[in-house]
C-alpha cells in the first residue's frame, strides 16, 4: 500500500516540493531490489509525509490565463530552480502554481554566473511555453542576479546568448532584481542537487588498520627493561632474545619500504641498541627471512 502510494504521488511530483528527498527512504527500499523490504522508522515519516501532501489542503493553485504570471528564477553552481506563481483569492495573495528544477550538465556548470541565471530563464520558458507564451498579461521574471536587469538593452551578446535571447522574444516580460533573501523558494529549489558537505577531515589513502598492528607492535610488545652499560641515552636497549624480531619488524614495515643492510642498521640505531651492533650477523640473517629481493 505504500509503495502504490509513492507510485501515485510520483505523477504529482512536481506539485510536492522537496519530492525526491521526501521519498528517498521509501525508493532506497527498492534499491538493488531485495527480495524482503526491510521497512525503517525513516520509510514510515516518508509515508506519512506523503500521506499528509495528499489530505492537506493545498498552498498550489490552479493558473489562471486571466491573471498575470510572476516567475521566481534562481541557479546555483548543480542547478536551476523556478517557481510559477499568480495572484489570487480574496485577498489577493502570493501563491505558487507549480515548481520546476533541473540539474545541470558538466558543460553547464562550466557557465559563470550570469549565464547560469540566464539558463535557469531559458529552462522555465521552454518548460512552461503553454502558460507563458501568448499569456494575456506580460509576466515577471524574478531573478537575484541585477544585472539580467539589462538584458534586452545589452550590445554584445556572444552566440549562445543570442541564440537565447532570439527564443525570449517569443514571450512578454520583464526582468526585475529581487534579492537572495528574498528569492528563497527558487534558490532552494536550485540547490536540491547540491553535493553533500564534504568532512573537514579527508580520509586516509591507506585504512588504519595497516598501520594498527606494527605501531601495537612496537609500543606494547617491545620489552623495556633497565639500560646497560655502554647504552647511549635515549636509545633502548634491545636483549639478545628479541633481536632478531625486531630487525624483522624494522626491514619489513610498511612505512620502511624494505631497505638494505644499511638502511635497516641506520634505522635501528636512530632507537635502539646494543653491544657490536653494527657489526652483528643478526641483521643479514634476519632480513634473508622476510625478502628474497
Amino acid at each position: 500500500m505504500s509503495l502504490t502510494a509513492v507510485a501515485s504521488a510520483w505523477t504529482r511530483r512536481r506539485f510536492i516540493k522537496g519530492y525526491s528527498s521526501v521519498t528517498s527512504p521509501l525508493t532506497n527500499l527498492l534499491r538493488n531490489k531485495p527480495k524482503a523490504l526491510a521497512w525503517t522508522p525513516a520509510a514510515t515519516c516518508a509515508f506519512q509525509t506523503i500521506k499528509q501532501a495528499f489530505t492537506t489542503a493545498p498552498l498550489l493553485v490552479h493558473p489562471d490565463p486571466e491573471l498575470p504570471f510572476i516567475v521566481e528564477v534562481d541557479a546555483s553552481t548543480t542547478g536551476v530552480g523556478t517557481v510559477l506563481s499568480q495572484q489570487q483569492g480574496n485577498p489577493r495573495k502570493f501563491h505558487p502554481c507549480t515548481f520546476f528544477s533541473r540539474k545541470l550538465n558538466p558543460a553547464e556548470m562550466n557557465y559563470d554566473i550570469r549565464n547560469r541565471e540566464l539558463l535557469a530563464i531559458k529552462l522555465t520558458l521552454e518548460e512552461w511555453r503553454h502558460w507563458l507564451e501568448g499569456a494575456k498579461h506580460p509576466f515577471t521574471i524574478l531573478t537575484d542576479h541585477k544585472n539580467l536587469e539589462y538584458l534586452r538593452a545589452a550590445n554584445k551578446l556572444n552566440p549562445r546568448q543570442a541564440r537565447w535571447a532570439l527564443f525570449f522574444t517569443r514571450f512578454k516580460f520583464t526582468i526585475s532584481y529581487c534579492p537572495g533573501s528574498k528569492n528563497v523558494k527558487a534558490d532552494a529549489l536550485s540547490r536540491l542537487y547540491s553535493p553533500d558537505i564534504a568532512n573537514d577531515d579527508p580520509e586516509p589513502i591507506l585504512p588504519e588498520k595497516l598501520f594498527a598492528s606494527p605501531l601495537s607492535w612496537s609500543e606494547d610488545t617491545l620489552p623495556k627493561p633497565d639500560a646497560r652499560p655502554g647504552c647511549p641515552l635515549g636509545l633502548q636497549f634491545i636483549p639478545r632474545s628479541h633481536r632478531t624480531s625486531l630487525i624483522h619488524s624494522t626491514h619489513a614495515s610498511l612505512g620502511t619500504g624494505h631497505p638494505g643492510i644499511k638502511g635497516t642498521l641506520s634505522l635501528l640505531q636512530q632507537r635502539f641498541w646494543w653491544p657490536r651492533m653494527t657489526v652483528d650477523q643478526k641483521i643479514r640473517s634476519g632480513m634473508q627471512g622476510v625478502c628474497h629481493v
